[in-house]
């Protein structure tokens, strides 16, 4: 895993990650690309989570590239993947009432060398280089190595739109409530 770049970083505290930014998902204007998204979460115990994910760049080279992404405030209670993503039919970025679909296909990310998915968890269990433990307040800093082809015969911006996305792991698969989506074009 490649450590997020120190202008990431930057932009990541300049956005105001760790403070609290506005919106529900959005893209910075001018300048490097750099995409966020927003929400909030109820959990079964009445506790609110405030979910906050932002990722650059979000417009790589035709053939791919690397992404830093950084979160915080999901809930440790919760495991997460973070992954790269077909955006389902119906779901308007944005909006977490359209977000009622698993995000799929995804691209492959078991290879711990891949780099293409990440599963963030306080569980002891999970695959070396692709599992990651949680900091402190919820938050993950790690990068993503993208490619447009998400699967054989299908890819992004030409047949489908992707997103850099977290939803809940393996654990709630169905739980729609930890989905964001952050968009991301190639040949840029």
């Amino acid at each position: 895993m490649t450590p997020p770049t120190k202008a990431f970083a930057a932009l990541v505290a300049a956005a105001g990650l760790v403070l609290g930014f506005s919106g529900t998902a959005g893209a910075a204007a001018g300048g490097p690309s750099f995409g966020f998204a927003h929400r909030a979460v109820v959990a079964a115990d009445g506790q609110v989570f405030h979910l906050k994910l932002a990722a650059g760049p979000t417009r790589l080279p035709a053939a791919g590239g690397t992404v830093d992404v950084a979160g915080t405030g999901y809930n440790r209670g919760q495991g997460i993947f973070l992954a790269f993503c077909v955006i389902p039919d119906g779901v308007k970025v944005g909006d977490p009432a359209t977000y009622t679909s698993l995000p799929t296909p995804c691209l492959p990310g078991r290879d711990d060398k891949d780099g293409s998915s990440r599963r963030i968890t306080d569980s002891a269990v999970g695959t070396p280089g692709i599992t990651l433990p949680y900091r402190a307040g919820g938050s993950f800093l790690t990068t993503l190595n993208l490619r447009p082809e998400i699967k054989d015969g299908v890819v992004c911006d030409v047949d489908v739109k992707c997103a850099i996305v977290t939803r809940a792991d393996f654990t709630a698969t169905v739980d729609r409530s930890y989905d964001q989506y952050i968009p991301v074009s190639f040949g840029q």
